[in-house]
């Protein structure tokens, strides 16, 4: 494997002195620390670094000045492979192994079946600040701060990717929707539409645009557990960007789908995607707020025997998770009164303020707002090309539950 991927030639590593004792922190596999536990009189630059407590040099990973999330740490210095008096060799080695170990899990997808799927994710599996998604012949690199764009060398990554996974022709690198030059073509070309496989089902999406790297690939299972219990259901999807849990109730057998976002764009990509699956299903597609329409939909009475509510995260950060409850279970117990008696909910939240335990106590709260009662059927998080570290359960973000809902 090139020593390569990331760029140690242009970072000298510094050093990163602690403030606080966070040895037991770093070595249960916590792999963040935080500007308040940092020594600010050395005044780090941001880029790779060396972190001491009292003179014990704990690990090697990268600082970030600009954050409060202040280092982000890869290798320990208890960890076999760690060199020393040579960051560089330990560089290599850390990525050699912790590639091999994303590649192994990735490789338990049948293509024919599953063909787009995450194959690096962040700390996860050991590249911080890296996401890589694969969309059949398409891989997306993504970095979440500017300074791993720097860190990380993409081009070298993108050659591994292309060695390890043959069907990938194209290597695209995604920035912020936002950003002067939205992206950079690794290899190949980036097609107007790129189309790949999820369980069986076709979907189509205009990466260059879209959110994230494409597509929420982290629905995965949660969306085929709504084709399970969708058969001969009227169903309501809420929030529905694309319309993945639509194309999976569709699929299941609904007699009908509804779906609802506040994108033009999104609901044409909802249409494009019932086209290029071919379903017959009657659906409605709604370019509309949701809230709007559930408050439209209340007033009318009318019931769905299921009803899904994915919202976008409404806590970015952790002062806002107080008003973002609020919104949660505003929604929720809204989303709850348009279920028909005994039908089903389903709620999720991507928001990693909003611990797993907060999240069903939200839910609680709105099923006692609207008056009715659930019934857990199935829990769900996030799916195996997902991964974190089990001392970071901050990165256990996705929460996804199903419901019956009953007087």
């Amino acid at each position: 494997m090139p020593s390569g991927l990331i760029n140690t030639h242009d970072f000298s590593v510094q050093r990163l002195d602690l403030s606080r004792d966070l040895t037991k922190h770093l070595k249960r596999g916590h792999r963040w620390v935080f500007a308040n536990c940092v020594d600010e009189k050395a005044r780090v630059k941001s880029g790779l670094a060396a972190i001491y407590y009292r003179n014990e040099l704990l690990g090697f990973g990268i600082c970030q000045n600009d954050t409060q999330l202040r280092f982000r740490l890869l290798c320990l210095a208890e960890d076999p492979l760690f060199r020393k008096n040579n960051p560089e060799r330990t560089f290599e080695l850390w990525f050699e192994r912790q590639w091999k170990n994303a590649v192994q899990i990735r490789k338990t997808f049948k293509l024919e079946q599953t063909n787009s799927f995450r194959l690096i994710n962040g700390e996860g599996d050991g590249f911080p600040g890296l996401i890589i998604d694969i969309y059949d012949q398409v891989a997306v690199i993504k970095h979440d701060h500017m300074i791993m764009e720097k860190i990380w060398n993409d081009a070298a990554i993108a050659e591994k990717i292309a060695a390890d996974f043959p069907q990938v022709q194209i290597v695209y690198l995604k920035r912020r929707n936002d950003a002067e030059e939205k992206g950079l073509e690794i290899i190949g070309q980036l097609p107007l539409e790129t189309q790949f496989k999820e369980n069986g089902l076709l979907f189509a999406s205009h990466i260059r645009d879209a959110a994230k790297t494409g597509f929420f690939l982290d629905q995965r299972d949660n969306r085929e557990v709504v084709r399970q219990f969708a058969n001969n259901l009227s169903v309501l999807n809420l929030f529905s960007y694309t319309g993945g849990f639509s194309i999976y109730a569709a699929a299941g057998g609904a007699k009908s789908v509804t779906s609802v976002d506040i994108a033009k764009v999104a609901i044409a990509a909802v249409k494009r995607n019932f086209e290029i699956n071919h379903l017959t299903t009657p659906h409605e597609d709604i370019a509309e707020d949701a809230f709007a329409y559930i408050d439209r939909t209340l007033i009318e009475k009318k019931k769905f025997d299921l009803v899904i509510t994915d919202p976008p995260s409404f806590a970015p950060n952790e002062k806002s998770v107080p008003q973002a409850t609020a919104a949660y279970i505003k929604v929720f117990s809204q989303s709850i009164k348009l279920v028909s008696e005994n039908g089903l909910f389903a709620a999720s939240s991507c928001s990693s303020h909003i611990s797993h335990d907060a999240f069903l106590d939200i839910v609680k709260e709105s099923f006692a707002k609207a008056h009715k009662r659930g019934t857990l059927v199935y829990m769900g998080a996030q799916p195996a090309d997902h991964p974190y570290p089990l001392a970071m359960t901050e990165l256990r973000y996705l929460k996804f539950a199903l419901f019956r809902v009953e007087s």
